[in-house]
Formats: C-alpha cells, structure tokens, sequence
C-alpha cells in the first residue's frame, strides 16, 4: 500500500542530491571564475558570493535526507556500539523521534518565513536582488523531507536496520 509513494518520495530525495551534485560542480566552476577574475584581472564578480551563499545552503539543507537514507551522517557511536541490537533499536528510535519534530518545526517555522518573504516581495539588498522566498523555501522542503525519512527509518524498524543503513548516534 505504501510502496509507490515510498518509492516516489525515494526517487523525490535522490533527484535532491544528484541536483546537489551539480550545484556542488556550478560552486566550484563560480568560485573559481570569481578567484581568476578577483586576482588576476582586479574585476571580481558581483554575483558569485551571492548565489554560492544560497547554494551552500540548498548543499547543506535538500540533500539531507537521502544522506540520512543512507545512514551516511556524521555521528557519534560510542553509546549504540556498546549496545545490544534492542538497545540500539530504541536508541535509533528516540532519535527518529526528536530528529522528525526538529524537523517539523523548521519546516513549519521556514515555510511562514518563505510565505511572508513572497507576500512582502522581500529581496537580498544586492545587484541581483534576489528573492528571499527562494532561499527561505529550501528549509520547508529540505527539512520536510529529512522529517519523513526520520519517520520512514522509525516505521522500517530493527529488520531495516543494519549497519550500513542504521544511522549514526
């Protein structure tokens, strides 16, 4: 019953990433246009810092959760390593639980900021202007995303759960 949607929302966190692997190539190509330019001929760019500033972000925020999919984040397991599969189950399990409603709220909290930037037509004070509803709009969708797969390691429970995929505590 739930396997199409899973299997969409998988597919939905995998375009996420493989288009952060483009940003991450479009970053390194930027900055170093703006570094050759910045030094070599005395003329930096006036958008790079710009648009690298809110694709650091859409790095950081929209691929998060098919790294926690992967149980790739960075962590701490000196506590779960010590424990029994059950221990590290429940252990695995409360931090599902806590990371889907940090999760809940950032998404909550970032979707009244990207509503009120588009509804006040709020821009970066730049040459480009750039609307901040854009940037305010990846923590919803990125956060909302890492929130459902909190809960999708939670319902999979101790049978998914192994030491490649577990996350890290």
């Amino acid at each position: 019953m739930l396997a199409v949607p899973l299997k969409l929302f998988e597919a939905f966190a995998r375009l996420l990433e493989i288009v952060g692997q483009g940003v991450l190539a479009f970053m390194a190509l930027t900055i170093t246009y703006d570094a050759t330019m910045r030094y070599l001929f005395a003329a930096p760019t006036s958008w790079s810092l710009e648009i690298n500033s809110f694709l650091v972000v859409y790095l950081a925020v929209m691929t998060a959760a098919e790294v926690q999919r992967r149980g790739e984040h960075i962590g701490i397991t000196l506590l779960a390593d010590g424990l029994r599969p059950g221990g590290r189950w429940a252990v695995t399990t409360a931090i599902g639980i806590v990371g889907a409603v940090f999760c809940a709220i950032i998404t909550w909290r970032g979707g009244l900021m990207a509503y009120d930037a588009w509804a006040y037509g709020e821009r970066v004070s730049s040459a480009l202007g750039t609307p901040m509803w854009l940037a305010y709009a990846m923590l919803p969708i990125g956060f909302g995303t890492l929130g459902l797969q909190f809960l999708i390691n939670i319902v999979r429970g101790p049978a998914a759960a192994s030491s490649e995929t577990m996350p890290h505590v």
